[in-house]
């Protein structure tokens, strides 16, 4: 049976590819915008801003389901819990939650941890998502696209070893826990086939590319100082760089079957995504 899905961050690296996967299938999609333009095909814009509970409801009305990731502001729980008490009333049936791979290890003052452990006993049946490092980073990222063209891709993952993920696959596990039963009140987590150092991947896409790329560990304190010198707000950056820490640590290294245990197909392995994106670098 078709469903009607509100994608929250539908213009983001999942949402987009969320939106394209269900329109494909059959199921209608809200997309929510401050400013809604006109409808076009099984997608309808819908007036939506986080910071303005009062339009939550309207956007949820006749909603089956939200795909969701963390609203960028101070306090994103209030947000969630205001919006999936108006979910709740407008009887939508299931939320999937966008998190990162190693949400539930930071500390509890860390926004995406506080809103896993929300989700855990919400209001509404919550299917927890935690990818690894998107493998994209290398082909959409700006700075890191612009490194692999200059030869050296420059990050503070120390020696960690991270198990890159396709938001291809990303967007299909998430439009499955949207649309079928059986994944409420779960967590998985998605990763690629593959557990790699990023001086493996710098490897990967150089021969991808045909040209010799290298990795760079950076300091992760001069890290964080260039991103709040480029104009990045600081909650931000404070994402990156536990982000970052976590992966020195190695607490992003496992490789797990999730994906292929959602979807019925493995995932895309690193080394294949590179070459599909090869003519990106060159």
């Amino acid at each position: 049976m078709s469903a009607t899905v509100l994608v929250l961050g539908a213009t983001g690296r999942t949402g987009g590819r969320v939106v394209s996967l269900l329109a494909e299938r059959g199921h209608a999609i809200r997309v929510p915008s401050r400013t809604p333009r006109c409808p076009e095909g099984p997608v309808t814009p819908v007036r939506f801003d986080w910071s303005d509970p009062a339009t939550y409801p309207p956007a949820l009305e006749g909603v089956d389901a939200v795909y969701q990731w963390l609203p960028t502001s101070s306090d994103p729980t209030t947000q969630v819990a205001a919006l999936l008490d108006d979910a709740k009333a407008a009887g939508v049936r299931r939320v999937v939650h966008l998190s990162a791979a190693t949400a539930h290890l930071c500390g509890e003052d860390f926004p995406l941890h506080r809103v896993e452990r929300f989700l855990e006993t919400g209001p509404v049946p919550a299917t927890i998502l935690r990818p690894n490092v998107f493998a994209e980073n290398f082909s959409e990222h700006p700075a890191i696209v612009r490194g692999i063209r200059t030869g050296v891709v420059a990050v503070p993952a120390g020696d960690g070893r991270v198990a890159p993920i396709s938001v291809e696959d990303i967007a299909a596990a998430a439009a499955v826990a949207l649309t079928q039963d059986g994944h409420q009140h779960k967590t998985y987590s998605l990763t690629g086939p593959d557990s790699l150092s990023f001086s493996d991947m710098a490897a990967i896409v150089g021969d991808a590319a045909g040209k010799p790329v290298r990795y760079q560990a950076m300091d992760p304190d001069a890290f964080r100082e260039a991103m709040l010198g480029g104009g990045t707000p600081g909650r931000v950056a404070d994402f990156y760089a536990t982000m970052y820490e976590g992966i020195r640590n190695d607490s992003a290294a496992a490789v797990t079957d999730d994906v292929q245990r959602i979807t019925g197909r493995p995932p895309v392995s690193f080394a294949d995504y590179a070459r599909a994106a090869a003519d990106l670098w060159r």
